[in-house]
């Protein structure tokens, strides 16, 4: 069998990583109607009688809202969480994962690389998903939202890779968003971007630092086993 060529920026990335972070976009959507969420939420604040502003009103965002409503209070804070927590819960149990994700998880196990997931989901929603997958033996720390809203302002993946030790040279951030990537690239950290799981690979393109675009989950996976550490 003729060996997996892998491109040349792609294998250097590889060949100095030893930790992946998978930002659970790749893996799957835990919040399908992101609209009615936000709506949820909102309506619960003004019932409250919680006074927001126009843009904040008008969004269509559920951590936005779930954002607003703890700056009104923490029992309001947790009220909200809770409306988010459930719906995540209930789409945890039906939500389908991305295509190549157990390849993927199975590539890095096989080649000694250790995984990390960090989602803006609560964190037992998040379990509840790779559990039903039959994953959650294979990835080690899951970040969720509890780890987020200590650190509610991220724009940088440099908090996470605090969280789990890993050096940001020797860390490869698997992102389906272009936001994503340049976090991930803000912090020292390799970019993977994975193609037309949200944005397009033009999309995925740009920004500073070592940074990656590939087809699929699949494509990542056959890359990672032809680039052992």
């Amino acid at each position: 069998m003729t060996p997996l060529r892998v491109r040349p920026h792609l294998a250097e990335i590889l060949d100095r990583t030893a930790h992946v972070v998978l930002t659970f976009s790749v893996l799957g959507n835990l919040l399908p109607e992101p609209e009615a969420v936000a709506r949820q939420v909102r309506e619960m604040l003004l019932d409250t009688g919680h006074q927001m502003s126009i843009l904040v009103g008008a969004g269509d965002n559920p951590f936005d809202m779930l954002a607003e409503a703890y700056t009104a209070g923490e029992d309001l804070g947790r009220r909200a969480e809770q409306l988010v927590h459930d719906a995540e819960l209930d789409a945890a149990g039906r939500a389908p994962i991305t295509a190549g994700a157990p390849e993927l998880l199975d590539a890095c196990r096989a080649t000694g690389r250790a995984v990390t997931v960090y989602a803006p989901h609560s964190e037992s929603s998040v379990g509840r998903f790779l559990h039903l997958h039959g994953l959650r033996a294979l990835v080690g720390p899951a970040l969720g939202r509890g780890f987020a809203m200590r650190h509610p302002a991220i724009r940088t993946m440099a908090p996470v890779l605090e969280a789990i030790g890993a050096h940001p040279g020797e860390t490869a951030v698997v992102c389906a968003t272009f936001s994503a990537m340049s976090a991930t690239q803000r912090a020292g950290a390799h970019a993977i971007g994975v193609e037309r799981i949200r944005e397009p690979r033009k999309m995925l393109h740009g920004g500073e630092g070592s940074n990656a675009v590939v087809q699929s989950l699949t494509h990542l996976a056959e890359a990672v086993r032809a680039r052992a550490v």
